[in-house]
């Protein structure tokens, strides 16, 4: 039987090492919250896109919905840009999909402790 080379693995070891690497980056402050915000603007970008994809509609689709220019749908879902959204159209783009967008201000805590009362809520 042959073995197949893994060139990452040989170079470096058995294990991933990513994770690790993560975390260790995540210990700075500064990293932390540039990440934390970042990836915010990834889960929404996600969601808009996959609500989309349910729909079986296009950025054009959307646009028509919203009552915009492709181009501006275009632009708000690529590479972290959904940032320049205004709420407006983020409400907007939300109850075109039948979506409900909520900007909601939490107390800082632990996403752990943030789940938590989510879920409570949500039971409730």
């Amino acid at each position: 039987m042959r073995s197949t080379f893994h060139p990452i693995r040989t170079i470096t070891s058995s294990k991933p090492k990513v994770a690790g690497y993560l975390n260790r980056k995540l210990q700075d402050p500064v990293y932390r919250d540039r990440f934390e915000k970042e990836y915010a603007v990834f889960q929404l970008e996600v969601q808009i896109l996959l609500a989309m994809e349910k729909r079986g509609w296009t950025f054009t689709d959307l646009a028509k919905a919203v009552g915009t220019s492709k181009g501006n749908i275009s632009r708000d879902l690529s590479g972290g840009r959904i940032n320049s959204a205004t709420v407006t159209r983020l409400t907007r783009i939300a109850d075109a999909l039948g979506l409900r967008f909520l900007p909601l201000f939490v107390p800082k805590m632990t996403d752990a402790e943030l789940e938590l009362k989510i879920r409570a809520l949500l039971v409730a």
